[in-house]
């Protein structure tokens, strides 16, 4: 029982050690900046949380978006061009908009899960 007391108030210790820690950073005391240098202190973002936030979603979707698409085997360049249509003739495919190309529907096979009646 009595290591079991003393495991419990080495914990409390620890985490009061960390407390202060953190309260002497946060107080501006750079002294300390040293020892805690792995905490994130500060963010390169200078207004709300909301407007951060969401200039943080328009540059995933602008810019990492399109680098992890260009990457895949099924989307081409052409295809991740701003405002503009892959191919524009209905039931084309999107890399073959010639007139007559085959477009390779889909085509699933009848299951269960699809509720087909055959």
């Amino acid at each position: 029982m009595e290591a079991l007391n003393c495991k419990l108030v080495l914990i409390c210790a620890t985490l009061i050690a960390a407390a202060a820690a953190i309260t002497v950073d946060a107080s501006g005391d750079h002294q300390q900046h040293q020892i805690l240098e792995w905490i994130p202190t500060g963010s390169p973002c200078k207004g709300s949380v909301a407007e951060c936030l969401a200039g943080e979603e328009f540059e995933l979707d602008s810019e990492s978006g399109r680098r992890i698409l260009a990457t895949t085997r099924y989307i081409s360049y052409g295809a991740l061009q701003r405002n503009t249509v892959p191919c524009s003739r209905r039931g084309a495919s999107y890399y073959n908009c010639q007139p007559g190309a085959q477009a390779n529907p889909y085509n699933r096979g009848c299951s269960r899960i699809t509720r087909c009646r055959s």
